[in-house]
C-alpha cells in the first residue's frame, strides 16, 4: 500500500474514533491539508470568495474556482474529475460546507499560526478572542464592541488562549432560525413533512407547522439521531464494498507481481535455453523476449487500468465516509441534517455501483522449450514459444450437452476469452470441472484440450445416475459463478439431440454396436449455417436438412436444403445406417435443429414428383413433426402419438396419389393429388406447402401456398408444455416407382407469410 494510502487510512481512522462532541482529540497533524485547502486553488478556505461549497461527489470546491471553472452549466471536481450539472445555473445551489471553515479556525488556533485578523472590521488588527455565535476572530477594539451591543453581548466569546485548549465543540458554529424576529431562537424541531424537510425552531413550530395542517414534527435530536443511524449503516456498507475492492486491488497487484516474477524465470529459461545454441539462434532469441515482453506490458496494462479504476473507486467510497464521519463528528445537528440527502445519494450509489472483482488479467506467461537443439537445422523460424493465456473468468463460454448414462461423452464444451471479449485459443490452460449428480456425489470431469481442434476444451463425463447435473467450472483454480446444468439420460431422448444442436462428435452405442457420427457438425462441411428471421410475430427458423444423419436411402443437395430419393441394393441397410451413425429405419431426414420454444414458427416445402410406375399403395413423400424419440422406430412417423405429419401416397380407396394428414396411426383427411382416375406413368406434380406452428395454442397449419388454401389444422399437439422439442422431419420414398425431389425453405429466404396460414391462426 502506498503512503497516500497509509495517510488516507490513518486520517480515517482518527476521525472515526472521534466523538462528536466529546473533548477535542483533533490535532492539527490529523487534519489532512486538502480538507481545509481547495483542491483546485490551493488556497484556504476563508467565509468570504473562498467559502467552500460541496459537490454531489461529497468533495469540495471554494466559491471562486467555482465560478471560474464552471463552463456551461457543468463543474468538474478536481479530486475525482466527475462532471456534475449546477443546479439552475446558480453556484450558490451548492451548499456551503462550515464544518470545514470551523475545522480551518481550529488548526489555525491550536496550531498556534502566529497572527489571525479579526474579522469584524476593516483594520484586520491582530484578533485576540472568537464569538462562538457569529463564528468570528476578534480584536480588542471589537471584543469591546461585541460586549456592548444588546443583541450580541451575550454571545459566548472565548480568548485566543483558552481557545488553544478548547474542545472542538467550541469552534462550531450555532445555526438559529432565520426566520424574520425569531433570530436569537436555536432549532429545536425538524418538520418531516414534503413541503417543508427543514429544521425550525420553536417559534415557527407554534406559529406555521401545527400538526393540524398535517406537519409533522419531531424533535430535532431525534431526527438528528435517526438521520445519523442512516448514514452510518450506510457508511458500513460501504466501508464493506471498499474492502472488497481493497482486496481485489491487492489481487490485481500480487497478479501484477507474480507476473514480473513469471516473466523474470520466462526470460530466463529462454536464456539458458538459447545460451546453449548457436548464433543462428540469436535471432529467435530476441524475437520471443520481445513477445513475452509485450505479452507482459499488454497483461501489466489491462491489469493497471484496472486498478487505476479500482483505486479510483476506493478513493471515492473513502472519500466520501471521510466526509460523512467528520461531518456527522464535527458538524453541528442541523449542519448534518442540511447535507443528510447529499450524503445519502452519495453513499447509496457508491454502494451499489458495480465493479470487478476479478483481475482482468493473470499472470500466465512463461517459455515452451520446443527440442530447440534436435529441430535447429530444419525449424530455427519456428524454434520456441511463449505460452501466456489471458482467459477472464467471467467471459468464459460454456455450452452443456445432454450425455447417454453409462456412457462417456462430452458434457461441457468450454470457449475462453479474454477480459475485452476476444477469444483465447492457447492451449494448456489450468481448467477443472466438477459434476454433482442428482444424489449430491461430486465427481471429476476429464478435461480435453482441443484448441489445436475448435479452439475449445471439452469436459468428457461418464454419468451413471439418470437427471440432472451440476458442473462447476474452475479457471485457474477459481470457480466460475454459474453452474452449468446438463441431463443424464437414456439413448433415446439425448443421442440425436447432442449431435444435431450441439453438433458434438461423440462415440455413440446403439442395440450393442459401435457408431460413429460422419461429421462433428450438425451441418456438413458444405453446408452454410442458416439465421433464424423474423417476420412480425412470427419467427422463420434457420435450419436444413441434416445430411449427417439421414438416411443411406436419400441424398441432401444444395448445402442441405434439397433432398431426394436413392436405389440401394444389395445391402443390409439397416445394418449400415447404424453403422455410419445414421437414421436406420427412417426413410429421410431431420431439420438440424428443432423447435422447442414458445412462439410462431413458419417454414415451407417444395416438392416435384414424377411417376415411373403405377403407384399402388407406395409412400411418395412425408413433412411431420415429432419429438425425438418417436423417429427412425418406422419408415415413417405417422403412427405415434408424439408425431403429426402431411404424406402422400398411393391411396386403395380413391386409386390415386393422395395427399393425407396423419397422427397415432390414424388417417385424419386425404385428398387426391392428380385429377385423374389413376396416377400413370409420365404424371408430373409440382406442390408447395406452407407450415405454421403455434407453440403456444399447440395448433399446426399446413397450407397450398401455390392454391393459396388451407390444407389441414392439426390441433392439441400433445407435448407436455413444449418441454421437450419437437423435430421437424423429412422423407421421399420408393425411387423404382416415383422419382421425388424435395427442397425446405427456412429463415431468412422466406419474405412473407401466406394470409392463409395467419388466418387459420384465428380461434
Amino acid at each position: 500500500m502506498n503512503s497516500s494510502r497509509k495517510e488516507k487510512d490513518n486520517m480515517t481512522s482518527s476521525v472515526a474514533k472521534t466523538a462528536p462532541s466529546g473533548s477535542s482529540g483533533l490535532h492539527p497533524e490529523d487534519i489532512r491539508q486538502q480538507y481545509t485547502e481547495c483542491p483546485e486553488c490551493k488556497l484556504e478556505y476563508n467565509d468570504f470568495l473562498k467559502m467552500p461549497r460541496v459537490l454531489p461527489c461529497l468533495h469540495a470546491l471554494c466559491t471562486s474556482c467555482l465560478e471560474s471553472t464552471a463552463t456551461r452549466g457543468v463543474v468538474k471536481c478536481p479530486t475525482c474529475e466527475i462532471r456534475h450539472s449546477v443546479p439552475n445555473g446558480d453556484i450558490e445551489q451548492f451548499r456551503e460546507d462550515e464544518t470545514r471553515l470551523f475545522l480551518v479556525n481550529h488548526t489555525k488556533v491550536q496550531g498556534r499560526t502566529p497572527e489571525i485578523a479579526c474579522q469584524e472590521c476593516t483594520s484586520k488588527k491582530v484578533a485576540k478572542y472568537r464569538c462562538k455565535e457569529c463564528a468570528q476572530f476578534l480584536c480588542a477594539d471589537c471584543y469591546d464592541a461585541h460586549n456592548r451591543t444588546k443583541v450580541t453581548k451575550r454571545h459566548h466569546i472565548m480568548s485566543m488562549e483558552e481557545l488553544r485548549d478548547a474542545p472542538l465543540d467550541d469552534f462550531q458554529p450555532v445555526h438559529y432560525c432565520t426566520v424574520s424576529g425569531h433570530e436569537e431562537q436555536p432549532y429545536a424541531f425538524y418538520c418531516l413533512s414534503e413541503s417543508c424537510d427543514r429544521p425550525i425552531c420553536a417559534m415557527c413550530a407554534v406559529a406555521d407547522h401545527q400538526e393540524s395542517k398535517g406537519h409533522d414534527l419531531r424533535e430535532i435530536q431525534e431526527v438528528y439521531g435517526d438521520i445519523r443511524r442512516t448514514v452510518e449503516g450506510l457508511m458500513s456498507d460501504v466501508k464493506h464494498r471498499t474492502l472488497s475492492a481493497q482486496d481485489t486491488a491487492v489481487s490485481i497487484e500480487t497478479t501484477i507481481d507474480q507476473l514480473d516474477t513469471n516473466l523474470q524465470t520466462t526470460t530466463g529459461n529462454i536464456d539458458t535455453a538459447f545460451d546453449n545454441a548457436v548464433k543462428a539462434l540469436e535471432r529467435r532469441r530476441t524475437e520471443l523476449k520481445d513477445k513475452s515482453h509485450a505479452n507482459a506490458r499488454e497483461k501489466k496494462k489491462r491489469l493497471e487500468n484496472q486498478l487505476d479504476g479500482i483505486n479510483f473507486h476506493i478513493n471515492s467510497m473513502e472519500d466520501a465516509n471521510e466526509f460523512s464521519a467528520n461531518i456527522a463528528t464535527y458538524g453541528s445537528q442541523s449542519e448534518f441534517l442540511f447535507f443528510k440527502d447529499t450524503i445519502i445519494e452519495r453513499l447509496n450509489h457508491l454502494r451499489d455501483e458495480e465493479f470487478d472483482t476479478i483481475p482482468h488479467d493473470n499472470d500466465d506467461i512463461k517459455f515452451k522449450n520446443t527440442k530447440l537443439a534436435e529441430e535447429f537445422n530444419k525449424h530455427v523460424k519456428d524454434m520456441g514459444a511463449i505460452w501466456t493465456t489471458s482467459a477472464y473468468g467471467p467471459n468464459t463460454h460454456v455450452e452443456t450437452h445432454d450425455v447417454i448414462v453409462d456412457r462417456e461423452m462430452t458434457a461441457l464444451n468450454i470457449t475462453l476469452f479474454d477480459s475485452e471479449g476476444l477469444q483465447q485459443s492457447e492451449g494448456g490452460v489450468d481448467l477443472r470441472v466438477d459434476v454433482i449428480d442428482p444424489s449430491g456425489r461430486r465427481r471429476a470431469a476429464t478435461v480435453v484440450d482441443n484448441t489445436g481442434g475448435d479452439g475449445r476444451y471439452k469436459a468428457i463425463f461418464m454419468g451413471t445416475a439418470k437427471g440432472k447435473h451440476r458442473a462447476t467450472v474452475f479457471l485457474h483454480g477459481t470457480p466460475m459463478q454459474t453452474d452449468h446444468v446438463f441431463r443424464v439420460s437414456s439413448p433415446h431422448t439425448v443421442e440425436r439431440l447432442n449431435l444435431h444442436a450441439h453438433g458434438e462428435t461423440v462415440e455413440k452405442h446403439r442395440m450393442g454396436r459401435p457408431m460413429r457420427t460422419a461429421t462433428p457438425s450438425a451441418l456438413s462441411d458444405n453446408m452454410s449455417p442458416i439465421t433464424d428471421h423474423m417476420l412480425g410475430d412470427v419467427i422463420c427458423p434457420g435450419f436444413v436438412l441434416d445430411a449427417t444423419t439421414s438416411s443411406p436411402f436419400v441424398e441432401i443437395l444444395e448445402e442441405g436444403k434439397t433432398m431426394k430419393a436413392k436405389i440401394i441394393k444389395g445391402s443390409n441397410t439397416r445394418r449400415t445406417g447404424r453403422e455410419q451413425g445414421r437414421l436406420a429405419l427412417y426413410r429421410g431426414a431431420m431439420a438440424s435443429r428443432p423447435i422447442q420454444k414458445s412462439g410462431l414458427y413458419y417454414f415451407e416445402v417444395g416438392i416435384v414428383y414424377k411417376i415411373h410406375k403405377l403407384v399402388r399403395q407406395e409412400h411418395v413423400f412425408e413433412i411431420g413433426l415429432s419429438k425425438l424419440d418417436c423417429i427412425d422406430r418406422h419408415p415413417s412417423v405417422d403412427c405415434h402419438p408424439y408425431a403429426w405429419c402431411v404424406s402422400a401416397r398411393g391411396c386403395h380407396v380413391c386409386g390415386k396419389v393422395c395427399l393425407q394428414t396423419w397422427h397415432n396411426g390414424q388417417l385424419l383427411s386425404h385428398t387426391a393429388l392428380s385429377p385423374r382416375t389413376k396416377s400413370p406413368p409420365g404424371t408430373f406434380v409440382r406442390l408447395y406447402y406452407g407450415f405454421l406452428l403455434d407453440a403456444d395454442r399447440r395448433h399446426w397449419i399446413v397450407t397450398d401456398v401455390k392454391n393459396k388454401k388451407l390444407v389441414f389444422r392439426f390441433k392439441n399437439l400433445v407435448v407436455s408444455e413444449m418441454s421437450e422439442p419437437l423435430w421437424p422431419v423429412f422423407s421421399v420414398s420408393s425411387p423404382e416407382v416415383v422419382q421425388t425431389v424435395l427442397t425446405i425453405k427456412t429463415g431468412r429466404v422466406i419474405d412473407v407469410i401466406p394470409e392463409e396460414s395467419l388466418e387459420a391462426l384465428a380461434p
